[in-house]
């Protein structure tokens, strides 16, 4: 048997026709979540951070850099002019005051101290000719040994300038040459400071 619909009124159908659909409203992304501004926020500080790691390596090594160019743009480089060049390259990272006291051998054992282990005993005997020549009248010295005593040191200024620098800690001063206070490490000068320094 089969069920009839009801009989409907006017009135009913009216009531029972359908609507058309509606589309639910867009969802906004914004505002943006708290855990998206965190995530921003740290990636900024991140991105400036190693920015200003970046420009402290850079400032750092540019008197590094400096001497190494120096030394590459005079191959007839002197032992003497060499030595003068690696206590200018220390002292641009290392107080001046007290490495100024610095001479002949105590100023070697430093310079050698600041190499890796590995280099300290090619470093010392590359330069050793140069630190004892330092001091000899320059008539007692022939001109062939000169050039190898020169070759040598700037090869040793070389290996010391590219392993030793920056100086990153305090020196042990006091084991290389007695001074009241260790020496300290500055942050490297600017050019421009530098240059007015020199003025």
């Amino acid at each position: 048997m089969a069920i009839a619909n009801p009989p409907t009124s006017p009135g009913q159908s009216a009531q029972l026709q359908l609507h058309d659909i509606h589309v639910p409203e867009q969802v906004s992304n914004f505002p943006i979540a708290p855990g998206w501004w965190l995530l921003l926020a740290l990636l900024v500080i991140g991105t400036f951070w190693l920015y200003k790691k970046w420009k402290q390596g850079i400032r750092l090594n540019a008197s590094k850099k400096q001497a190494l160019t120096a030394l590459e743009n005079s191959p007839a480089m002197s032992a003497k002019e060499c030595i003068t060049l690696l206590k200018w390259a220390a002292m641009q990272y290392v107080n001046r005051q007290q490495l100024a006291k610095l001479y002949g051998e105590g100023f070697q054992r430093l310079l050698m101290k600041q190499l890796p282990v590995k280099h300290q005993a090619n470093f010392t005997k590359l330069i050793n000719a140069a630190f004892q020549q330092q001091y000899q009248a320059e008539q007692a010295i022939l001109n062939t040994a000169t050039t190898d005593i020169d070759r040598d040191c700037q090869q040793a200024t070389k290996l010391w300038l590219t392993h030793a620098l920056p100086i990153k800690g305090p020196l042990a001063i006091d084991e290389v040459f007695p001074i009241d206070t260790p020496l300290t490490v500055n942050k490297p000068m600017s050019v421009e400071k530098e240059k007015e320094l020199s003025e």
